[in-house]
């Protein structure tokens, strides 16, 4: 079943955000700033993946070219089989990362069908990192609302259920899942952007992929893991690649990504996702 929110819903949505970003630039012209600093800036935590803001950015830029996010879906989506996972502190939380993306990208492309499986699977992967089943009621609203065509409900309910969930690993026994998770959601986003933009290479295009600040965060991030865990496999590929991946998308703020580098973020996080996903029992 499909539908697409209307202009008028949109508007409804975001007007209250963009009243608030009216009223907070108003407030800056009576404040003087000092020039932006990079050596400065602060890391105030990474939050839940979600890829659905670089979708947005991409569907403003193609406006000649309409994105068929379906099709990106089924060219990127993971298949898993959630039983088969039983490290619940590496592989159980990435994979989950990835399939939060992909219930992300499920909502873009407005396929119930699809949406269905990733919500099953992120229930089925939440509860095997402890998340009790009380917790995770808002999978079924996800794919209830999904079948019922209800978009903005779906996307809605589809955060509350990702705050459930960093809620209960976000505690201090359990932040290195919710690292893993993070940067994992991350990486699978960062296939779905990077296969739309190589297949709509432009340098206003390629800038969307920018994101210097956040690629050094999830960098840092993965190498404070305990070492009890640097020694894992996967976390090793993830120490390997995320430099690599840093030095791709540190440019300046009107720079622009190279196809071939655009390939090579691609590559690299989908080295991420399989080496994941053969991480079975």
């Amino acid at each position: 079943m499909r539908s697409t929110l209307g202009s008028r819903t949109l508007v409804a949505l975001f007007f209250p955000i963009i009243c608030l970003g009216a009223l907070a630039a108003i407030a800056a012209q009576n404040e003087e700033k000092a020039p932006y600093d990079p050596t400065k800036a602060k890391d105030a935590g990474v939050g839940m993946p979600t890829p659905y803001d670089k979708f947005i950015a991409l569907d403003q830029v193609l406006t000649k070219t309409k994105v068929k996010w379906d099709d990106t879906f089924r060219k990127v989506a993971v298949d898993v089989d959630p039983d088969s996972f039983t490290d619940k502190d590496v592989a159980v939380p990435m994979i989950l990362g990835v399939r939060i993306a992909d219930g992300v990208m499920a909502i873009k492309a407005n396929n119930a069908e699809l949406l269905n499986k990733c919500a099953t699977d992120i229930e089925k992967l939440a509860k095997k990192m402890g998340v009790a089943e009380a917790d995770l009621g808002r999978a079924r609203a996800v794919r209830a609302a999904a079948n019922k065509g209800q978009w903005l409900k779906v996307f809605m309910e589809l955060g509350f259920l990702q705050q459930d969930i960093m809620k209960k690993i976000d505690q201090p026994e359990h932040a290195t899942r919710g690292t893993l998770l993070i940067v994992c959601g991350w990486m699978q986003g960062a296939r779905y952007t990077s296969t739309v933009v190589s297949e709509n290479y432009s340098p206003e295009t390629s800038n969307l992929l920018r994101e210097p600040m956040l690629a050094k965060a999830l960098k840092e991030k993965v190498e404070s893991l305990p070492a009890n865990l640097q020694s894992s496999p996967l976390v090793a590929k993830l120490r390997d690649v995320l430099p690599q991946i840093e030095k791709i998308l540190t440019i300046p703020l009107d720079g622009t990504i190279s196809k071939e580098n655009v390939g090579e973020l691609n590559r690299l996080a989908t080295e991420v996702v399989k080496a994941a996903m053969g991480a079975t029992t």
